[in-house]
């Protein structure tokens, strides 16, 4: 009788406590979702907080929140069109390029390392631009990699700010470019200083040459506008290849009426550039004179020089940004954008650019152009451009284009649609 009493007051507890633990079973159950939920949604908070779209006009940057890490795509595409003839009759022609295709990468990793890496699809070939890393600290910034060599306010300044189309002519014949090297530049807000030693580039045409450059800059306030003064110095050797100087009168598709031939495998060279702007308008010029170590008649120094002086004017109003604190020309803001219902922005320019490749038995020839452009900002990344160029070559008796009076003159119109990001 016991027996059976217990066996039923078991099987009435059994009962009654199984519906209580599958409730308890359940209610814990939900708590723990609960709880892995809070959790997910406080992951997905912390991913989106600390991968994050930095920005996405005109392309998108990617970064973290804590500032360590961030990815920025750039590119821009130059499309030119152009019309060139000399009077001599050696060229007539109409041509169209891409004058740039590039496409890239820049950022930052661990906060105090730069890099960049940009390559130029242009011409159905592949170069490589820039390729470099900087580490930043508050003694200046080291640079190693592929960069522009310091020198040159026009080569300093990109050529997406840059007033006309082509950069001055001492610019490309005296070969200021980039360089594979080691740099190191720090700035103030009203002055820069940059130095690097380089040896030869990523196109391996300067294996075994040596270079060193350097360019300081100072500047400051002026009413409404700003003003920059700065020098550079570069000094070269070639380790027994000899340097070329020549160039083209301002159209990238033209042929070259100036040219020295090969001269010295040692030269250095010496520049000034001043700066303004202010308010809607701007003027800026610079100086460089090159010394070729034994590369004139005898053997004695070749001495080249070029220059320009230009000014130019925002007749919508804008300003064209000069930046002290980095030593070049910055990126003009539009007031009224074509996107946003306006009409853009309209600026001309004007510049006379002389470059001199004659010394002491060198005839390279002396090349002197007026330039007039007109550049329509549809926005700050849209721009298209128009650019009439008159050169006066005199002196060239080394080069065959010009006859045997070693005179030409040369007319360019040409067209430019650009976009960069």
């Amino acid at each position: 009788m016991k027996a059976k009493n217990l066996l039923l007051t078991s099987t009435a507890l059994l009962l009654i406590l199984t519906p209580t633990a599958q409730a308890q079973s359940i209610a814990d159950l939900k708590k723990q979702l609960d709880v892995l939920a809070a959790k997910i949604e406080k992951l997905e908070a912390d991913a989106a907080k600390n991968a994050k779209i930095k920005k996405a006009e005109p392309a998108m940057s990617i970064g973290t929140s804590d500032g360590l890490f961030e990815m920025n795509l750039r590119g821009r595409i130059l499309a030119d069109t152009a019309w060139v003839s000399d009077s001599d009759g050696t060229q007539d022609i109409a041509v169209s390029e891409f004058r740039a295709v590039r496409l890239g990468i820049q950022g930052k990793a661990w906060g105090a390392v730069k890099y960049k890496f940009e390559a130029d699809f242009a011409g159905n070939d592949v170069s490589v631009k820039d390729a470099y890393m900087q580490y930043q600290s508050k003694f200046g910034d080291i640079t190693v990699g592929q960069f522009k060599a310091p020198f040159s306010l026009e080569e300093q300044t990109s050529s997406m700010q840059a007033a006309l189309m082509e950069r001055a002519s001492f610019t490309d014949a005296f070969g200021i470019s980039r360089r594979i090297g080691i740099g190191y530049g720090t700035h103030g807000d009203t002055w820069t200083f940059k130095t690097g030693i380089f040896r030869g580039s990523n196109s391996n045409d300067g294996d075994g040459q040596f270079e060193f450059a350097a360019r300081a800059t100072y500047g400051g306030a002026l009413g409404d506008g700003t003003w920059m003064v700065g020098g550079s110095f570069r000094s070269r050797d070639g380790n027994g290849s000899n340097f070329r100087y020549r160039q083209r009168p301002h159209q990238h598709t033209s042929a070259r009426f100036i040219d020295t031939a090969s001269l010295s495998d040692k030269d250095s060279m010496y520049g000034l550039d001043a700066a303004t702007s202010y308010g809607s308008f701007w003027a800026s010029g610079e100086l460089a004179v090159l010394t070729a170590d034994m590369g004139g008649a005898g053997g004695r120094d070749a001495t080249l020089w070029g220059g320009y002086l230009d000014a130019g004017w925002f007749i919508t109003g804008e300003k064209r940004p000069l930046n002290p604190s980095k030593g070049v020309w910055g990126r003009p803001k539009v007031n009224r954008p074509l996107h946003a219902g306006g009409m853009g922005a309209w600026a001309i320019t004007a510049r006379y650019d002389v470059i001199d490749l004659t010394s002491d038995g060198i005839y390279g020839g002396e090349q002197d152009t007026w330039i007039v452009g007109v550049n329509w900002y549809m926005n700050r990344h849209v721009r298209v451009m128009m650019n009439y160029n008159h050169s006066s070559i005199t002196k060239a008796f080394d080069v065959p284009a010009n006859g045997v009076d070693g005179a030409n003159s040369v007319d360019g119109l040409a067209m430019r649609f650009q976009i960069d990001w």
